[in-house]
């Protein structure tokens, strides 16, 4: 009976102790946020349409919509995704959708750059 308290009490530590910096890397992971206006966000069906395809595309941590502001919001993780392939996700399910930029994601502690570039990844470089 001991060695089994020892033996459950070894394994919850371990996973407890694998777990934290998993958790701690989550926080420190870069996001920025793209914004789209889209047309029709006050349809359940484009809305369910636009989140189940970005949810789809890794990096991708939050997709909603504003349908009051006629805007779908995707928040990603800029080293696994760039705003060149969510637009193409976002376009093949809402063709009349126009990107209309990135920002640091709220909470993110971050302050955005000019605006001039689609992403913080390929500011500042040619092409």
């Amino acid at each position: 009976m001991r060695n089994r308290l020892f033996t459950v009490a070894l394994l919850a530590f371990a996973v407890l102790a694998l777990a934290a910096p998993t958790a701690s890397l989550a926080k420190d992971s870069p996001s920025e946020t793209a914004v789209y206006a889209v047309a029709n966000l006050d349809k359940a069906d484009m809305v369910k349409d636009l989140t189940k395809a970005l949810t789809k595309v890794k990096g991708v941590t939050a997709a909603k919509a504003d349908a009051e502001a006629g805007k779908f919001i995707v928040t990603f993780n800029p080293e696994k995704t760039n705003p060149d392939a969510l637009t193409a996700v976002v376009t093949k399910v809402a063709a009349d959708a126009k990107f209309e930029g990135v920002q640091a994601a709220e909470g993110s502690g971050e302050k955005s750059g000019c605006g001039a570039c689609p992403s913080k990844a390929t500011c500042g470089k040619k092409k």
